[in-house]
This record gives C-alpha cells, sequence and structure tokens, in this order.
C-alpha cells in the first residue's frame, strides 16, 4: 500500500504527535462543567463533611471526658470520665421520673447537645448522620475505654480488678474497629423499624464478623504486677495493725518450744534455730505486733539458708508454726486490729512468693534467650530453655523455694511428655545442614523411594516443628501456674464481649435515645 505524504491528509485529521496538545487544547475547565454536574459533586462533598462532623460530635463527649478524667485519676479515671455523661444522664432520668414534671432536671446530654451545636458541629438533619453520631459516640467511648482499660490491667492492685479490666480490653483493635459500624447500624435499624430492640439486635449482627476468629485469653500477671500487689497489702496490714494478746502469744511460744524439743532441736547443732527460737522467747510478755511477728519469721526463714539438712528442717517447722499461729488468728487473740491486716499479711505473703517463684522461671527464659544456638531459633530457644530446667530440677537447693507438686511441674516440663519426646526424636529426621539432610533424604529412599526421599525429611520438620511448640507451651504454662499460685487462666470470649457492649449500649451512650426522641 502507498503511503500517504503529511501534507495530503484531510484537513480534519491531527497527527498523533498533536494529539495530546489537541486534548490538552479540547479539556472542559472545571469552571465550564454543566451545573448538574457541579452540585452533584458539591452534594457529595457536603454530605462526606456532614457525615464525619456527625462522627466527631457523638466522639467529642466520651473523648473530652475520658482525657479529663486520664488527667486527673489515672486510668481509673479514664474510664470513670468517659462514663461521666451516661451516668449522669440515668441519674438525671431516675431522679425524674419521681419528681413533679414542672421540677424536673434538664437532660443533661441535651445540654451537652446544644452547646457542640454553639460549637460548630453540625445538627444531625437525616437518618444517615444521626446513625453516624450514634456511631462516632459508640467509638469514642469504646476507644477511650478499651485504652485505659489496658493500663489498668497492668496496674490494679487486687485481683477482681485487674480480672475485669484484662477482661474488658481483650483485642482492642477489633473493639474498636466494630464501635463506629455496630453502633450506626443500631441506631439506623431502630429508626427505621421504630423497634429499639430490632436495632439492638441488628448491633448484635454487625459486630459478629468483628469477632470471628477472635480469642483472647487473660494474662498471668508480671512479677513486677505480684511484687507491686504484695506491696500494697503489706501496707494495708501495716497501716490497720494488728496486736497479739499476751497470753495468746506466750502459749504459742511455749507450744514452738516444745515441738522443736521433741523434735530433737540441740544447741550446738542446730544453733540459727535455736538463736531463732530465744528471739520468740524473748518476746514473751509483751503485746506482738503483726510487724514483729514478720521480723520474727525473717529470722526463722534465715535459719532456713544453712548448709546442714536438720537444721533446714527444723527451721521449717519453726516458719510453719510461725505461719500457722498469724494465719489462724481469731479475734478473741487480738488486743488490737482486726482479721482483715491478718488476712492481708497473708495475702501479701503468698503474692510475694509467687513474685519470687516467677522470677526464677523468667530468669531463666532471659537467660535461655541469651544462650539460644543459631540465629536464635525457636528451636535453640526450646532447648536452652530445656536444659536451664534440667538444671534447676537438679538442684536441690534451688528445689526447696517451690512446694512438692511445683517441684513435679519442673520435673516434667525439663523432661518433656511422651509426645513431645516422640516428636523430638522423629524430628531428628528433619535436615538441619548438608550431612544431615543428605543423610534424611538417603534413609528416606532406602525405606520408601522417591517418595521417601521427599517425605522423610518433610515428615521430620513437622515433627520437629511439633516438638518445640509443645516445650515453648509446657514452659508458659509452668511459668503461668506459678505466677496464678495453680489458679486456671479463664478465656474470654471477644464475640460475647461485643455483644455485651451492645447490650449496654442504650445506657452508656444515651445519645441513642435522644435522637430518637427527637423523631
Amino acid at each position: 500500500m502507498a503511503r500517504v505524504p503529511v501534507e495530503d491528509l484531510p484537513s480534519n485529521l491531527v497527527p498523533a504527535s498533536d494529539l495530546p496538545m489537541q486534548l490538552s487544547a479540547n479539556a472542559v475547565p472545571p469552571e465550564d462543567l454543566p451545573d448538574s454536574v457541579m452540585k452533584k459533586q458539591k452534594s457529595v462533598l457536603e454530605k462526606v463533611g456532614r457525615g464525619l462532623s456527625a462522627i466527631a460530635r457523638g466522639a467529642a463527649p466520651s473523648v473530652i471526658g475520658a482525657s479529663a478524667g486520664g488527667a486527673l485519676g489515672g486510668p481509673l479515671g479514664a474510664v470513670a470520665g468517659s462514663l461521666a455523661l451516661p451516668a449522669v444522664e440515668l441519674l438525671t432520668k431516675g431522679v425524674n421520673a419521681v419528681l413533679p414534671d414542672k421540677y424536673d432536671i434538664p437532660s443533661p446530654v441535651a445540654t451537652v447537645e446544644k452547646g457542640l451545636t454553639k460549637l460548630g458541629f453540625p445538627v444531625p438533619e437525616t437518618q444517615t448522620e444521626r446513625a453516624l453520631q450514634v456511631g462516632g459516640s459508640a467509638l469514642g467511648g469504646v476507644g477511650g475505654q478499651v485504652g485505659a482499660l489496658g493500663q489498668l490491667a497492668k496496674t490494679a492492685t487486687t485481683p477482681v480488678g485487674r480480672g475485669i479490666a484484662q477482661t474488658l480490653s481483650q483485642e482492642p483493635l477489633r473493639q474498636v474497629a466494630a464501635a463506629l459500624p455496630v453502633g450506626a447500624t443500631s441506631q439506623y435499624v431502630a429508626e427505621e423499624t421504630g423497634s429499639p430492640l430490632v436495632g439492638m439486635a441488628a448491633g448484635i449482627a454487625a459486630g459478629i464478623p468483628f469477632a470471628v476468629g477472635a480469642k483472647g485469653t487473660l494474662q498471668a500477671p508480671t512479677v513486677q504486677e505480684l511484687k507491686g500487689q504484695a506491696g500494697q497489702q503489706y501496707k494495708f496490714a501495716e497501716e490497720v495493725g494488728a496486736v497479739f494478746k499476751k497470753n495468746s502469744y506466750n502459749q504459742f511460744a511455749n507450744k514452738i518450744e516444745s515441738t522443736l524439743a521433741k523434735e530433737g532441736l540441740d544447741k550446738t547443732l542446730q544453733p540459727r534455730v535455736f538463736a531463732a527460737l530465744e528471739r520468740i522467747k524473748d518476746t514473751k510478755g509483751s503485746n506482738v505486733t503483726l510487724e514483729n511477728m514478720e521480723i520474727l519469721r525473717r529470722i526463722g526463714q534465715a535459719a532456713g539458708s544453712s548448709a546442714d539438712a536438720s537444721e533446714r528442717r527444723l527451721a521449717s517447722i519453726l516458719v510453719e508454726n510461725l505461719d500457722d499461729f498469724v494465719e489462724t488468728a481469731q479475734p478473741g487473740q487480738l488486743a488490737k486490729g482486726s482479721s482483715e491486716a491478718v488476712r492481708a499479711l497473708t495475702d501479701a505473703r503468698d503474692l510475694w512468693k509467687r513474685a519470687k517463684k516467677t522470677e526464677i522461671i523468667d530468669d531463666l527464659v532471659a537467660s535461655a534467650d541469651l544462650r539460644s544456638e543459631a540465629n536464635f531459633t525457636q528451636s535453640g530457644m526450646e532447648q536452652a530453655l530445656r536444659r536451664k530446667l534440667v538444671n534447676l530440677a537438679d538442684n536441690p537447693k534451688a528445689l526447696r523455694t517451690f512446694t512438692k507438686e511445683e517441684q513435679n511441674a519442673i520435673k516434667l516440663a525439663a523432661k518433656g511428655g511422651p509426645i513431645q519426646n516422640l516428636l523430638r526424636f522423629v524430628g531428628k529426621l528433619a535436615p538441619t545442614g548438608v550431612v544431615s539432610g543428605g543423610g534424611s533424604v538417603g534413609l528416606g529412599y532406602l525405606a520408601g523411594g522417591p517418595i521417601g526421599a521427599v517425605a522423610t525429611p518433610v515428615v521430620g520438620g513437622l515433627a520437629r516443628k511439633g516438638a518445640e511448640q509443645l516445650g515453648l507451651r509446657n514452659i508458659e504454662q509452668l511459668r503461668n501456674r506459678l505466677a496464678t499460685g495453680n489458679a486456671p487462666i479463664p478465656q474470654v470470649s471477644t464475640r460475647g464481649l461485643i455483644g455485651a457492649r451492645e447490650l449496654a449500649a442504650p445506657f452508656i451512650n444515651p445519645i441513642t435515645g435522644l435522637l430518637s426522641e427527637e423523631q
């Protein structure tokens, strides 16, 4: 085909090289767009802006309350601050229910709503905007509460407070992500159907996708937390105080002297225990405080560190008798104070023991981490920990810190269970280098041909991984057992938690009711 020269082309055709310039020249400037298009774009932007404003309007009271409460009272203050407005609203409604109409107290939520309007937050006008405001309120409340509860779970000094905080702070990202859609859906459906119950059900359904696959677990306390709780209990025991009557203490001192004599106490053979008994006897004839008893106990414990086995045994009997006298004290044996101080002291000792035992395992983990094998692999970490546990289990002096049941748990973790050890044995087939890899493949080929050559290293690798996971899990369970005093660590259902928040929404999110009343 003959090529047509450019100059012979029709004048209405444009060369390809000139197309960009021609298209640019023909582009329609924004100001020349049809009014309908401009209005549509403006309308979309306005809707987006009003939607974001509605979310911010809903979140503002909870966020401000949590910030102010946190500044004044820490994590607990932040939680209280986020719930302050709902609490005052509920109280107001309760008071108004019994007061004559002319004495009704204005709604605190309505007052805050008017204030937000004056600050420039647009008043929601559509059903969608109202739903977004409720969703924003839920987002602000959950966001402020979850963060504060996460901190409170680490600082609470009582097991109950710590457990509640841990439960409510599980899966924080899922809770925050679910808040807006759950709150908005609940309000929208309730307004659409005229039924708050249907709206609540819709909100719960909207939260389910955010909880699928989530399973929270309460964490065992750290060593620092246990020591902090013990300190609080010791302080309480000292402040409340308890003083034992002279007669009660004298009877105890005589009894422990008789008991140790029957057990063979000798001044020459067990001098440290004998000295501890003398201190106990010297205190006779006076009112003895809890602090005095604690000092005597420490003297007895010091005698228990003797290298002589017989002296350690008698020191243990002495300390056990001291503990039994204090922990079983009746109100009639006290000249001052109450049994609450005795319980606080007992709890403090238990918490401190748990802290020291847990600290031993934590130190083993830290040491094993430093000594773990090549590249700090899971396998190296598990093997290093196992060696550390074997050393602990083979050290009678170190094991004396633990009870018989705890000693057995340590030995079991060091030995490994039958399944773990079987997997460990099969895991030797896993290739870890050129030599072991070649041996694994060769052994597999001899046993099963080409299929065996491929399957044997794979099976060995899986078995080794399984042994590692079981070993690490056993060590974690041992640590948690010591930290909790053998109490089980409960599981938390995040789905149930999100559902519970939605069930409580009408009470902790009074904007829902206010907006519904305005319809």
